[in-house]
């Protein structure tokens, strides 16, 4: 292709994912969005950070002429110009050290597909892009994986008469992975699963308003500052997902009615699994049971689907019953949490008189010892 414009250009919808929009054109000459990139821009060097979160000028004005489009229009897709605050730390990494196998493995909605392709063109809007568990337009679960194949690829645009998202593994449009989420347990009722399905929705909703630089109302708190309620789900998230060396990850004693009976969390390494890089009900799973460990003993016991006659699945709870090291970590970062949960914390702390920073340093050192170990014992097998 020389350097004029091009004979075929979707244009990008007002709410379209600027990624999206660059692999539905690149769907029209059966290329990859990063081979359009190239052959948009041939002298300009790309940058290794995805277009949706910071695009190079210069590529996007050049990109613009070839597909006689107004390049403030294309910057407009970008996710920071559409939302400022926007906290660019917590989108799922595309870069291949997460879930997403590429800029479009993402959390869609089938609905939102549907609609799309109802009106010509399927495509992702922009809140693909955030690690959310469900669409709120739709009050429908997200879907991050073909149902009707266990794919190895991710999605692609490809052109079936229009322009489809499609699995790369078997071909099926994933508009047509209709999934209304998963079974509540049997022994629940209905007004049950659908009282505790509302609170994870609006905790959803929240966590959405704190992502993008919003105060948002954290369970059992009220109304916090954005950068507090991110902070307390990834410390609460992290240690509910932290491995032990001789008891079951902490997540593993919740069963909501929610997402009932979900395989244990056993990890293998010491490596944290960020809230964001979590399937979309791995995610669930864990938000309720954030949600039960900071609410009244009443929710707390609905999201976590604990029995009266078993413990309260409270914050206290947590502090008292992960490793040493684990607790160690929720007192130092608890300092930037919002108050009647730094004081709770604070309690645990005077109660039990640990030295938070002595048990961390004697954890690092023990990490370092074991890493140090697992060296000398692949260089010697290799």
């Amino acid at each position: 292709m020389t350097a004029v414009a091009l004979p075929i250009a979707p244009r990008p919808r007002p709410y379209e994912l600027l990624s999206s929009w660059l692999a539905r054109t690149a769907a029209c000459y059966d290329v990859t969005a990063s081979e359009l990139r190239q052959i948009l821009c041939p002298g300009i060097r790309q940058t290794g950070a995805r277009p949706d979160v910071r695009w190079n000028r210069a590529e996007a004005s050049a990109a613009a002429s070839r597909l006689r489009i107004d390049t403030d229009v294309i910057m407009s897709l970008g996710l920071k110009r559409r939302w400022p605050k926007l906290a660019q730390n917590w989108l799922p990494s595309t870069d291949g050290t997460g879930r997403a196998r590429g800029d479009i493995d993402l959390a869609w909605c089938h609905l939102c597909l549907a609609e799309g392709h109802a009106d010509g063109q399927a495509y992702l809007d922009a809140e693909t892009a955030l690690p959310l568990i469900f669409c709120h337009r739709h009050r429908s679960w997200r879907q991050d994986f073909c149902r009707h194949c266990r794919p190895y690829h991710a999605p692609r645009f490809a052109w079936l008469g229009r322009i489809e998202l499609v699995c790369s593994d078997c071909g099926v449009p994933l508009r047509a992975n209709i999934w209304n989420g998963p079974r509540p347990a049997t022994d629940s009722p209905p007004e049950q699963t659908s009282e505790a399905m509302d609170h994870l929705i609006a905790f959803d909703g929240e966590f959405r308003r704190a992502l993008l630089g919003r105060p948002a109302c954290l369970p059992g708190v009220g109304r916090v500052a954005a950068r507090q309620f991110l902070t307390v789900l990834r410390d609460l998230s992290q240690a509910l997902l932290a491995p032990d060396m001789f008891r079951s990850s902490r997540t593993n004693f919740f069963n909501s009615p929610l997402v009932p009976n979900m395989p244990d969390h056993e990890p293998r390494t010491w490596e944290e699994r960020p809230f964001q890089e979590l399937h979309p009900l791995h995610r669930a799973h864990v938000a309720c049971a954030v949600i039960a460990l900071l609410s009244n003993e009443q929710i707390s016991r609905l999201m976590s689907g604990s029995r009266p006659v078993h413990d309260w699945l409270s914050l206290e709870w947590l502090l008292n019953s992960t490793p040493k090291w684990v607790q160690a970590t929720l007192i130092r970062n608890s300092i930037d949490w919002p108050m009647p949960l730094r004081v709770r914390v604070e309690a645990h702390h005077s109660r039990t008189g640990m030295d938070a920073e002595d048990i961390l340093s004697q954890f690092r050192a023990w990490r370092a010892e074991l890493d140090h170990r697992e060296s000398e014992r692949v260089s010697l097998i290799g």
